[in-house]
């Protein structure tokens, strides 16, 4: 029997975007015939067959960091592109279930000709809080007339889609406040996918090598909301404190340029070293190396909205972390699993990290204390939901 055949949609990179990278080939490894829409990424083919996902790249630019109407720009031709090409491929094969990553919420719409003429089953699954999102990368406020439209967005997308699917709690809580109907949304989390990242990592790690550095570690997306300028403004003050210490970065965004003059302008750029973005295989063991993860998010309204993958990944891997108090956060983590320090205070930050170093015994016990964060949210778990989900709208492959 032929199987049943879903395609996935994201403006972004695939699979650099490990969320829908996890839930695709969780899909393929079922039975299910998987399609991938997604962007060009610089030196990537423009179609090639991943883990049982066949990836079709479309060259659109993506520019982190510009102005409003680079952005409406930039959607809008994803959103002709997208609904070009996952149009031209329905008439050949003919999706049962069309899967589609925000932002942009109105990307969901590019589905509309598989819907309408062949009854095509859509799932919205919002990573980010559109409207939360501009109101933090543009200083805007809840009334302005972008974020009414972008919330009149969210709203038509999710009537629009058979079902949506969140990453947390405070998601599902926030949107359900908006009107946004709870019996449509299901929480799918992106906690680490033990095909890549292994079973938790027993506790207690090994204890440091002597004349070995004392390593921080940051990972992901450089963007100032994440606040890595915050752990570089803190290294001034632990430097003379922790005479072996070195700082990992790997990611990129379009802060990472600012980041890189403040720690030469601070004097400490030769305590950080700056890595391209790591392929999702070999994050695990560069966590591994590390002493610390940190954490160092600015809190606003989109940042109290999310819970960084970064964190999930820290507990997964029995790496202690130093993290931004946020609201998300403090939802899945007290204050005995990790060592939050004031968002935007690197005094604050460097305080916790001294702390861990100073105190090993201490750090053992908040990342055993994570595990109770890894007991609960799992991706066998989150798949097992994820699959259901699919299976309940267009059946099994």
């Amino acid at each position: 029997m032929t199987p049943q055949r879903i395609a996935f949609i994201t403006h972004s990179p695939y699979p650099i975007e490990p969320r829908a990278k996890r839930m695709a080939e969780a899909l393929a490894g079922r039975g299910y015939a998987v399609d991938a829409f997604c962007l060009l990424w610089p030196g990537e083919p423009e179609f090639e067959r991943v883990k049982g996902v066949t990836v079709y790249r479309l060259p659109i630019a993506r520019r982190q960091g510009g102005g409003r109407l680079a952005y409406v720009t930039e959607y809008l031709r994803s959103f002709l592109g997208m609904a070009q090409c996952v149009t031209r491929h329905h008439l050949k094969h003919r999706y049962a279930l069309v899967q589609v990553y925000n932002p942009p919420d109105i990307l969901a719409f590019s589905t509309l000709i598989p819907r309408l003429f062949s009854r095509a089953r859509v799932v919205l699954d919002v990573r980010d809080m559109a409207p939360e999102l501009f109101m933090s990368r543009f200083g805007l406020s809840l009334d302005h007339p972008i974020t009414r439209t972008l919330r009149g967005h969210e709203r038509w997308a999710c009537r629009y889609a058979d079902a949506v699917t969140v990453c947390t709690a405070h998601q599902f809580n926030v949107m359900a406040a908006r009107g946004i109907d709870r019996a449509k949304m299901s929480v799918v989390m992106n906690t680490p996918d033990d095909a890549i990242f292994g079973a938790p990592v027993p506790l207690p790690r090994p204890a440091v090598p002597a004349g070995r550095p004392f390593t921080l570690i940051y990972h992901g997306s450089i963007l100032a909301r994440y606040g890595l300028d915050l752990l570089i403004e803190a290294l001034p003050l632990l430097a003379p404190e922790i005479p072996d210490l070195c700082v990992e970065v790997y990611g990129f965004g379009d802060f990472k340029p600012a980041v890189q003059a403040l720690a030469a302008q601070l004097g400490v750029d030769g305590l950080v070293h700056f890595h391209e973005r790591l392929p999702l295989e070999e994050i695990p063991a560069a966590i591994a190396a590390a002493d610390v993860g940190v954490v160092p998010s600015r809190r606003d309204v989109f940042t109290d909205t999310i819970l960084p993958t970064r964190l999930m990944e820290y507990a997964h891997m029995g790496v202690p972390a130093v993290v931004g108090r946020t609201s998300t956060i403090r939802e899945y983590f007290d204050d005995d699993m990790v060592a939050y320090f004031q968002a935007e205070d690197p005094a604050d930050l460097a305080r916790q990290v001294l702390a861990l170093y100073r105190d090993p015994a201490r750090a053992q016990a908040l990342a055993v204390n994570a595990r109770r964060f890894t007991g609960q949210h799992n991706w066998r778990q989150d798949e097992a939901t994820y699959a259901g989900l699919v299976e309940r709208l267009i059946g099994a492959p």
